[in-house]
């Protein structure tokens, strides 16, 4: 062999070397192995700081393990000796954007583009790079990114880290699922290396929607595509562990999970986890707190979590909602789901409806499965009928009823969702629902019964008599069975007979609606000390004869005196269903 093949051959091989290392120390990223990531990093930048590839990757794994500032440091010392390194000022970048520096990033950003520009155009490991710090910070500018990856996506077509990036960025644009699919499937197909990463991203995709047997299939294709793919272990062990309990599955999973990622004290999360499943609150609260005391800044969110969920449980609200928020501020959107903010709603808003209304609704939104977004909202109506928020319970059966539609809910259901509005006091909203149900159910009496008390509690001086009809109608409907609608019947008959006496000064009808009420119930007390004061005749006092020489007027103590009707007592009205 000549030499200058042989030296072509090694320099070669020193490339393809230093590639491969490079690569092992972002597959070990990739798994979540960040322990891992970093030593096989840090040996490549040790032995050689000029390494960039390296050094980027390795502030990477810091800002994965929200170190940021450790990051920073890392970029930052190596500007000062390569200053249009492309790669690290997009890294710098990435920390810009991250501590909220946004003009400053796009700048980096550009400068990254044109110090690596070549004759075909931009490099794609840059515009990915880029596309990674957008998508990463709640700063980024996702359009941005998505603008620069078409371009050179159109540029290089077989570049699989570019299609693997452009599917990121789909992911966190709405309703653009079915584009991250199809970009990550076209990575996978050029990049066979990336197909385990690629089906454990689809199969988060597919948990958002709780779609279980698609996000099964993308696991089980994950972990056949690696073995050591550690990720798939864990989220097949959370499956089977919380979504079937079945234990015994969930422990293999976890088995193979402990055995293919680094071993560090997050591990004694599954501990934790187990002890919050036994309801050992205290042996929960224990390990999680060890865990943020080794771990620091480092603690996966999911332990912040995990003391959210225990503290709730404890009921130790105070507690909960601290760590629902250290949760929210640490945790990626992609790890958020629906649940969390229920779990942010009954920690941190519960002499709040107005919040708890609107975190609800996003955990709603958050699904698009119906019979889901329905389970959601009856756990929470379920918790604001605990704590007795019974507008709130109301809104929320109200918000359930409109979204299943005509096809999947009853007008029959409106009685009950009216109910917790008068409950909690809001007796205009619960009138308009009495009344639509008396709409939709005319010979039903509960409806015109509610809304005549609805209209009652609105106008407590009687003095507009909106609620005669209703009251009319329900005594009307209680003639078809007097046993069961006796205290229903009694209460409008009285109301009618009060007000048609004090409001309207018309003692018939006054005397006709007290009597109708006796027909239901002859003993009632009330009504017969109404009857008996309205029956009596009417006493007047005989004018004096004035002394002589005085003028004669009349007294107004000489005239007879107004008797206004008043019950003994008011009976407080039975919730009956309607």
């Amino acid at each position: 062999m000549k030499k200058s093949a042989v030296l072509f051959f090694a320099a070669f091989f020193s490339i393809a070397v230093f590639a491969q290392n490079v690569q092992e120390g972002v597959n070990h990223l990739y798994a979540e192995r960040y322990q891992s990531a970093r030593t096989s990093l840090e040996r490549l930048t040790a032995s050689n700081p000029n390494n960039l590839e390296a050094v980027y990757w390795l502030g990477q794994t810091n800002i994965e393990t929200n170190n940021v500032n450790g990051a920073k440091s890392l970029y930052e010392k190596t500007l000062a000796t390569n200053g249009n390194a492309p790669l690290i000022l997009v890294g710098m970048g990435h920390v810009d954007l991250l501590q909220g520096r946004t003009s400053e990033a796009r700048q980096r950003f550009e400068s990254a583009i044109t110090a690596s520009r070549g004759k075909k155009g931009d490099d794609p490991g840059v515009i990915s790079a880029i596309a990674r710090a957008n998508i990463d910070a709640k700063g980024g500018d996702v359009v941005y990114a998505l603008n620069k990856l078409t371009a050179a996506v159109a540029a290089n077509p077989n570049v699989a880290e570019l299609y693997l990036s452009l599917g990121n960025v789909y992911r966190k644009i709405p309703n653009s699922g079915g584009q991250a699919v199809q970009n990550w499937r076209k990575a996978a197909q050029l990049n066979p290396a990336l197909g385990a990463l690629v089906s454990y991203k689809m199969a988060r995709l597919f948990r958002t929607q709780r779609n279980w047997d698609i996000v099964l299939e993308h696991l089980n294709t994950s972990a056949a595509a690696d073995a050591k793919f550690a990720p798939a272990y864990e989220k097949l062990y959370e499956y089977y562990l919380i979504e079937k309990q079945d234990f015994d599955k969930a422990k293999e999973y976890l088995d193979k999970y402990l055995a293919n990622t680094d071993q560090t004290v997050e591990n004694d999360y599954f501990k934790a986890q187990t002890c919050y499943l036994q309801k050992n609150y205290d042996c929960t609260i224990q390990t999680a707190l060890n865990i943020i005391k080794q771990a620091g800044e480092q603690t996966n969110p999911r332990v912040y979590r995990l003391l959210a969920v225990t503290y709730l449980d404890k009921g130790d609200t105070t507690s909960s909602c601290q760590y629902v928020n250290e949760f929210f501020t640490k945790a990626d959107e992609e790890n958020i789901v629906g649940y969390d903010y229920l779990l942010k709603a009954y920690s941190c808003a519960k002499n709040d409806p107005v919040m708890i209304r609107q975190n609800v609704m996003i955990a709603v939104q958050m699904d698009s499965v119906l019979s889901r977004q329905v389970k959601l909202l009856d756990e929470a109506i379920e918790n604001a009928r605990k704590n007795q928020q019974k507008i709130l319970e109301g809104e929320l059966k109200l918000i359930s009823y409109e979204l299943r539609g005509e096809k999947y809910s009853s007008p029959s259901e409106l009685f009950q969702i009216g109910l917790p509005y008068y409950l909690g006091g809001n007796y205009v909203k619960a009138d308009s629902l009495f009344t639509a149900y008396s709409t939709a159910l005319p010979d039903s009496i509960y409806g015109h019964y509610w809304s005549g008390l609805s209209k009652l509690r609105i106008d407590t001086s009687m003095t507009e008599g909106a609620f005669v009809p209703n009251f009319e109608k329900t005594l009307l409907i209680a003639e078809s069975d007097k046993v069961r609608f006796k205290s229903t019947a009694v209460q409008s008959a009285q109301s009618l007979a009060i007000y048609y006496y004090n409001t309207k000064s018309d003692k018939p009808n006054a005397i006709k609606w007290a009597q109708k009420g006796l027909e239901f119930d002859s003993t009632n007390v009330n009504l017969k000390a109404i009857l008996d004061q309205l029956q009596k005749p009417t006493k007047t006092t005989p004018a004096k004869t004035p002394p002589k020489g005085t003028t004669k007027t009349t007294s107004s103590a000489n005239k007879a005196k107004s008797t206004t009707v008043k019950p003994k007592t008011t009976a407080k009205p039975k919730v009956k269903k309607g």
